[in-house]
């Protein structure tokens, strides 16, 4: 079975889609099944492309946006004729290497697939572009207005992250049932419990507080961080100064709103942004959150959560459903719009040792479900049946299903 993988997202500054491309085929590449994986772009391209990603990558967002209108937006028209004519190299080399090489099956990790003469299997993480287009750039809502029904009439199969994905596909465009399979994904490796010193001498060395409050992810409107931000600018003072707020990531789209807030307000109100942290230090950061926020609009999956649970945290989760699946018992959920209800649970948690406890109970148990071996065998099985070869049902253990 040889199987043609767009290893491009693994390429880039990895976002959730390039952990996800990269995790899953290392695992695919370790089981012991007749499996040949083909990587297009080569990872050797990994420092070419990174480079030419870095030139595109936005700023910090600006707080003065009206005085840079005019050139923001002839940078961005630059910006976007230059990803069009990358997207029309890369589906021309796609096409190309099929004709040359062939391949059993194409699979597309990110959404779109390219135009190939070969069987198609496409990753759909979320239908956030299409229920919620306010969340995106308007090239981003234009290129899948454009292509997804053709994606959706191509594929030979589709992959969700969540079971509540697969219904969304299902219930929005009708797509079959058995076309569908949902994998859910893994985690990072290095994610557990750590001594608390231990955790907290690398706190040291990242110059951050030594507890705090956790968000980590991309700054932008979708991951609802202004609502976070002023609900816990409100809390009392005696809080903010025991638990600061660190929202670990990088800024993302339209995300000015959240800039001004931060730089009138938030900043001034114990609320800290400590840019990037290394891979390796991420499981010491997870250690000493007194619990991680996820407030969030919509998620397809949703790493934080889960791995907060590897490392035996406490989480509050907005009340969607990834969040739901994921995290199941083990979370505390909230509406996302519900201010007061954050309030109230952020002062809760600060001082509550017994609800922090609880929470934390069979965090780590729960997260242990999510291996990406078991994506890799999930995702087998789907090459199979979109290729139309019976599955061997022992493949493909039982434990997850029934642990959910």
């Amino acid at each position: 079975m040889r199987i043609l993988v767009n290893y491009l997202p693994a390429l880039k500054q990895r976002s959730g889609v390039g952990h996800y491309t990269a995790e899953l085929c290392a695992a695919l590449q370790s089981l012991h099944h007749p499996l040949e994986l083909d990587l297009f772009p080569h990872p050797s391209w990994e420092p070419l492309i990174k480079g030419s990603m870095a030139k595109l990558k936005p700023s910090k967002p600006s707080v003065a946006v009206k005085s840079q209108q005019g050139n923001n937006s002839a940078t961005s028209i630059i910006k976007n004729q230059i990803k069009s004519l990358a997207r029309n190299g890369l589906d021309y080399l796609f096409a190309d290497r099929v004709r040359r090489i062939g391949c059993d099956l194409y699979h597309e990790p990110n959404f779109l697939p390219f135009d190939v003469d070969a069987p198609t299997i496409s990753t759909i993480h979320d239908l956030s572009v299409i229920r919620y287009p306010q969340w995106h750039p308007k090239d981003r809502v234009h290129e899948f207005e454009k292509r997804f029904e053709k994606a959706l009439s191509n594929c030979t199969h589709f992959l969700t992250d969540l079971e509540f994905v697969k219904q969304e596909l299902i219930s929005q465009f009708n797509v079959p049932n058995e076309k569908i399979t949902a994998t859910p994904l893994g985690i990072r490796s290095g994610l557990s419990p750590l001594p608390i010193p231990e955790a907290r001498a690398i706190l040291k060395e990242l110059n951050l507080p030594q507890k705090y409050f956790l968000h980590l992810g991309t700054i932008e409107p979708r991951k609802n961080l202004l609502f976070l931000m002023q609900v816990y600018c409100d809390l009392p003072l005696r809080v903010r100064e025991q638990y600061p707020l660190l929202l670990v990531g990088g800024w993302g789209w339209n995300a000015e709103k959240e800039a001004a807030f931060y730089q009138e307000t938030a900043k001034h109100h114990n609320v800290i942004l400590p840019g990037y942290i290394p891979e390796e230090k991420i499981s010491a950061v997870y250690n000493c959150a007194r619990a991680l926020l996820a407030p969030s609009h919509y998620e397809g999956f949703g790493f934080p959560p889960v791995e907060m649970m590897a490392c035996g945290g406490a989480v509050l989760a907005s009340k969607i459903g990834a969040h739901e699946e994921v995290c199941g018992p083990t979370a505390s959920y909230f509406n996302p719009e519900d201010k007061d209800a954050w309030r109230n649970a952020l002062l809760q948690i600060a001082w509550d040792d017994e609800l922090h406890r609880n929470l934390r109970k069979g965090a780590v148990e729960k997260a242990s479900l999510f291996s990406w071996q078991q994506c890799a065998l999930n995702t087998y099985s789907a090459y199979q049946k979109a290729l139309g070869i019976n599955a061997n049902s022992a493949l493909i253990p039982n434990a997850f299903k029934e642990a959910c």
